[in-house]
């Protein structure tokens, strides 16, 4: 396990924009979430797959659509939370860590907050090795496994579960 501090946020958020490719998004306001998390919660616990146990729940955590909408609408950091708690309260079991979903952009640090929130670590892993246009570009998806149940939450706490 190493602690990930500011100085590492911001040299992954360079890495993000260079993997990000054109798609993802700026990785700006996932930087400002994740060093706001860092001042809220403390550094972050980031564990490589060979720590992870073989029987550790993990989650996913990432944002959909155009990260354009983000100039106009900035989330209130709390969504990605939300998304964990619905899934957590539907499969009735707690995350033992959070993972990005891509490697590229916006995405790369928003889990970031989200781990620090739920008090877990996160998993030094992601789905694709970049930025991805669509959720089913993921090495999971080639491995056959399912992208749901999936949680839906909004800036104003309301969340679906897609099944």
């Amino acid at each position: 396990m190493r602690t990930i501090g500011k100085r590492e946020v911001e040299d992954m958020a360079v890495g993000a924009a260079v993997l990000a490719s054109g798609g993802g998004g700026d990785p700006y306001i996932g930087k400002l979430m994740a060093l706001q998390a860092i001042d809220e919660y403390g550094p972050f616990q980031m564990i490589s797959l060979d720590e992870l146990p073989d029987d550790a729940f993990v989650c996913a955590s990432h944002m959909l659509g155009a990260p354009t909408v983000l100039v106009e609408k900035v989330p209130n950091g709390m969504e990605g939370v939300g998304a964990v708690d619905a899934l957590e309260k539907r499969l009735g079991r707690k995350f033992d860590a959070i993972m990005p979903l891509e490697a590229g952009g916006l995405n790369s640090l928003l889990p970031f907050q989200v781990a620090a929130a739920k008090g877990v670590p996160i998993v030094d892993c992601d789905g694709m090795g970049r930025a991805f246009p669509e959720l089913q570009m993921v090495t999971f998806t080639i491995g056959g496994m399912r992208a749901t149940p999936m949680a839906l939450t909004d800036e104003k706490g309301n969340s679906c579960i897609f099944e």
